[in-house]
């Protein structure tokens, strides 16, 4: 049996067609960055709504229960993969049992009101407020995880706008009643207005996703290049920019920069092997990563050398951290190094002058540092007097 499209239908087309195009343009975001898996959600999330639209638009079936059955079910599975993908995004999830009971829940809806007892009504309000309840649900828990980034907040001010907007529809349906077969049904003041609103926040929420799905695409380039491989911690470009910005940030002081070198690096690496210095590297890092706050600016600058920038902390709360990083890494065992050695740390602590640029301040870390070394390692020397800690005697590498 052939289906004819009327060319009221080929318009209404327009829109599962726009959306079909998101959905493509979610697909290729996903392959050009295959580690952002949330892409390939909102991908499937656009196409299911493509299929919905589409089968009610062409009334497939024709017969109005199997079509709203079946149209439900692309529906549900859309907002479903839809709030899930946000979610993901902000490294948050639903459990598969929280998602299975909503969509059996809607479906069992949609089939006793089409096949036991028909109310066209209730269907509405079972799809719309189902809708309209994950999104808000979907904002108020992605609200936390906006990060102050300004793309987060655009997208969630079009999930909340999204949400309420399933809701304000529903009041469409009073303007006048509502035919159960799809035909008189498509002609109605409300799925037409449906249609609209549908294409028009579609609309915008597919081109807010797919920004911050390049906004995503582009952090993670500039991570790679910003980012030492071996320790994951900031390389000397990255920290020299971000530096500069705390240094240009009068809320930032008191700055401390804190310039730390592992002691006697080479004779590990001749000793032992290039692999036992690079896991030396990798855990002074991790020991470094857990240490710093939010603000806190840590990167590795050279072979063994390390950089430690802290916003608002003056020389004895900077004293204090670098006392028990010293700490931890002296008392770290390596499988790569003989148990009864210790890995040791020497550190320079530098005060922000106002005026100086990042170089000057950094140049005045390492030679407060390699003052450290010269006094015998494994030592801390600041700027204030009395600032200079020796550790206890004992073996060192």
């Amino acid at each position: 049996m052939s289906v004819q499209i009327t060319p009221n239908q080929l318009i209404q087309l327009i829109i599962p067609g726009i959306t079909a195009v998101f959905a493509f343009g979610f697909a290729c975001a996903w392959f050009y960055d295959r580690r952002l898996r949330y892409l390939r959600l909102l991908a499937a999330s656009f196409v299911a709504f493509a299929l919905g639209s589409a089968v009610q638009i062409c009334h497939l079936p024709d017969e109005w229960r199997l079509n709203a059955l079946v149209s439900a079910t692309f529906y549900a599975l859309s907002i479903q993969l839809l709030a899930e993908g946000v979610m993901r995004r902000a490294g948050l999830h639903l459990r598969l049992v929280t998602h299975a009971s909503m969509f059996v829940l809607v479906l069992a809806g949609m089939h006793y009101f089409s096949f036991v007892t028909p109310n066209l009504l209730v269907r509405i309000y079972i799809l719309n407020f189902s809708a309209g309840l994950l999104m808000l649900f979907t904002a108020i828990r992605f609200r936390k995880h906006c990060n102050g980034r300004i793309i987060n907040h655009v997208l969630l001010w079009v999930l909340l706008i999204f949400g309420v907007s399933f809701f304000i529809r529903t009041s469409l349906t009073t303007i006048q009643p509502l035919p159960h077969s799809t035909a008189p049904f498509a002609r109605t003041i409300f799925w037409v207005l449906l249609q609209l609103s549908l294409a028009l926040m579609g609309a915008v929420l597919g081109l807010v996703l797919l920004a911050a799905a390049m906004s995503d695409v582009i952090d993670r380039l500039t991570l790679e290049r910003d980012l030492d491989s071996l320790t994951e911690t900031l390389n000397r470009r990255a920290f020299e920019r971000l530096a500069g910005r705390r240094v240009a940030d009068r809320r930032s002081y008191p700055l401390t920069l804190i310039a730390f070198d592992i002691d006697n690096f080479k004779s590990i690496n001749d000793r032992y092997g290039h692999a036992a210095g690079d896991a030396v590297l990798r855990q002074f890092a991790a020991i470094l990563r857990a240490a710093v706050r939010e603000k806190d600016v840590v990167a590795r600058i050279g072979g063994e050398e390390f950089v430690l920038l802290l916003p608002g902390a003056d020389d004895k709360f900077a004293y204090e951290i670098v006392e028990r990083l010293r700490t931890v890494l002296e008392s770290s065992r390596f499988d790569e190094i003989e148990a009864t050695l210790r890995v040791t740390t020497s550190a320079g602590i530098a005060r922000y002058r106002p005026g100086e640029d990042v170089g000057a301040l950094l140049a005045r870390a390492d030679q407060l540092l390699y003052a450290a070394k010269r006094a015998g390692r494994n030592r801390v020397v600041g700027e204030s007097p009395g600032q200079t800690r020796d550790a206890p005697e004992r073996d060192m590498v």
